[in-house]
């Protein structure tokens, strides 16, 4: 039977470095990835040579996986995988929040609402006085 590991050292050599580029936002929020094939291509040989290697860690620090994908980014891009984590609760973790949950998007409409509201009272007040 073939190792996986042998496998993932195969696509590493018939996938060359040279071409391979992303430009990857900051983060992921309604952002668009970009890059060549060979990118693409890249950036899953890596995500499977980091997903085989040995686990870094002692309990109880938190397990993490070595990826390095820097060579693929664009000067100006940010990884979305500066730190990447093992947790095989995963789903049982609270859900990944927005930068403002419902509430804090709601509240933020409110706010908006009542300071437009206040410029045109405050408009208005002011060519009211200014007409006398």
């Amino acid at each position: 039977m073939v190792d996986l590991r042998e496998l993932v050292d195969e696509i590493d050599r018939l996938v060359p470095k040279d071409g391979a580029k992303l430009k990857m936002p900051a983060d992921a929020d309604g952002n668009t990835t970009v890059g060549t094939q060979r990118g693409y291509l890249r950036l899953g040989v890596e995500l499977l040579r980091a997903g085989l290697s040995p686990i870094d860690g002692p309990p109880p620090e938190i397990p993490r996986i070595p990826l390095d994908i820097t060579y693929l980014l664009t000067h100006d891009s940010r990884t979305p995988f500066e730190l990447c984590e093992i947790d095989e609760r995963v789903e049982e973790l609270p859900p990944a929040g927005g930068k403002l949950g419902a509430l804090g998007q709601l509240l933020t409409a409110v706010v908006a609402v009542v300071v437009i509201g206040l410029v045109l009272v405050g408009g208005a007040v002011v060519i009211s006085w200014l007409r006398r």
